[in-house]
């Protein structure tokens, strides 16, 4: 009976982590999806703003080498020169913002790869606590080929005709051991050990 209990509130837990685990990968994939389409926008939108802004630095560029022309009226030659001047200022500003945008969104979208892949681990915790809810005890199935003792032999018989009785503990059987002698000892929960052990 205690066996049972143990094995009902290990199967509870693991169902209660099952839970806890897949919530958290929908939360992380869905944050992760939406991260990822608002990264891409911005990346679109800093892409275009930064063709824009480098179109109009080599237009002033341009006009700079036009105002230098030797050929050229000194009045034009000086509209051109400080319109050129004015146009590559105010566009070598737009290429720095527009590449600083496009950075961040780069980084989002790192980010976002991140968190889908930490959904990929949470999913995948969650099937693990999904197939240990099922066995909790890790009990296996007992192998169809190993005969069964009668009842009226003795524990000792029994230890001295499995492969696994060298790997169980020397010690008074138990009521549970007693029932199924082939089974592998059973897991029992103790102190954690400590990180990085």
């Amino acid at each position: 009976m205690p066996d049972e209990v143990d094995e009902l509130i290990l199967k509870m837990q693991h169902l209660e982590a099952q839970a806890r685990a897949q919530r958290e990968a929908q939360a992380l994939e869905g944050r992760g999806k939406s991260l990822k389409s608002r990264a891409q926008q911005v990346a679109w939108a800093a892409q275009a703003e930064l063709s824009a802004a480098e179109a109009q630095q080599r237009a002033g560029e341009e006009k700079l080498q036009r105002a230098r022309d030797p050929g050229l009226k000194p009045i034009a030659a000086a509209d051109l020169l400080e319109e050129g001047r004015r146009l590559t200022e105010d566009a070598r500003s737009r290429v720095i913002k527009a590449r600083a945008k496009l950075n961040f969104a780069l980084d989002q979208m790192d980010q976002a790869e991140r968190r889908e892949y930490e959904a990929l681990r949470a999913d995948a915790r969650a099937e693990a606590h999904r197939q240990m809810a099922e066995d909790p005890l890790f009990k296996g199935t007992p192998p169809a080929s190993t005969p069964t003792p009668s009842p009226t032999s003795t524990p000792t018989s029994t230890s001295t005709s499995t492969p696994t009785s060298t790997s169980t503990p020397t010690s008074t059987p138990t009521p549970s051991a007693t029932s199924t002698p082939t089974a592998p000892p059973r897991k029992t929960l103790g102190r954690r050990r400590p990180k990085g052990s």
